[in-house]
């Protein structure tokens, strides 16, 4: 999951709806008011995707209730869509939907789903377009000071006195599995041909990180929470060589 399925507010839901949205690529906002033949309306999350030919328009609506959204709110939402010219229309609950409403939106645009169940639709995708490139952006100077060869660090490195250098080698063998672990994460900017394995479940990831020693066990149960968690752990690292070398000798 990438964060809590279970929002504890329909505000939450929204906003967690939206967000997941911008993140893949879209331009998505809450409380968008659009007008209809009828008059105006307000659309709990509004979204477009500019990068499709056609501007693909999805219109979300919200329902953190404790019960299955029945059919006559799907009738409802049915009018909305034709009326705003939505393309796909989602209904993200937290029950689903009735078993009359799933029967009726299989001839339709619109898609029933529980707030887990549109995470995991766009979980891959935003996987590889932002918690990848979230890592990325940070990972750098890490992945030169621990990479086997790196010209720049080795000048530097020459330039200490021995106990700094001393402190840099136990850093090394300290860290060198985690920044070329981590270095995997900034592959595909370079050669976009490589394709980006997205982990099954945050379980198995973090296992395989903790496989590096106790430093390196985390405890988040999102992979929003995760991605904090393996960014502040970057920026940890990389600062303690730079305090060896004075400064990121990498900007």
């Amino acid at each position: 999951m990438i964060e809590n399925p279970f929002p504890h507010t329909w505000q939450e839901l929204q906003h967690g709806v939206c967000r997941l949205f911008n993140e893949i690529g879209l331009n998505a906002e809450v409380g968008k008011v659009l007008s209809t033949p009828r008059g105006t309306v307000e659309i709990d999350v509004y979204a477009v995707d500019e990068n499709s030919v056609d501007k693909i328009r999805y219109i979300v609506e919200c329902k953190n209730w404790l019960t299955a959204v029945p059919q006559t709110v799907v009738h409802s939402f049915t009018t909305v869509m034709h009326e705003v010219g939505g393309n796909i229309g989602y209904i993200i609950s937290q029950k689903g939907l009735q078993a009359g409403a799933v029967e009726y939106t299989k001839s339709t645009n619109i898609v029933g789903l529980t707030y887990e169940e549109f995470q995991r639709r766009y979980f891959s995708v935003w996987y590889e377009k932002f918690f990848v490139p979230q890592v990325g952006d940070i990972v750098d100077a890490l992945t030169q000071y621990v990479e086997p060869i790196n010209s720049r660090r080795e000048r530097h490195l020459g330039q200490l006195d021995e106990n700094k250098r001393k402190e840099f080698y136990i850093l090394l063998e300290r860290y060198f599995g985690f920044g070329i672990s981590m270095a995997f994460f900034e592959f595909p900017r370079y050669s976009p041909k490589l394709s980006i394995t997205v982990p099954e479940d945050i379980e198995k990831a973090k296992r395989k990180l903790a496989e590096l020693g106790d430093e390196f066990s985390f405890t988040s149960l999102y992979f929003r929470d995760f991605l904090i968690e393996l960014r502040r752990k970057v920026s940890d690292v990389t600062e303690k060589f730079n305090n060896i070398f004075g400064a990121n000798i990498f900007e």
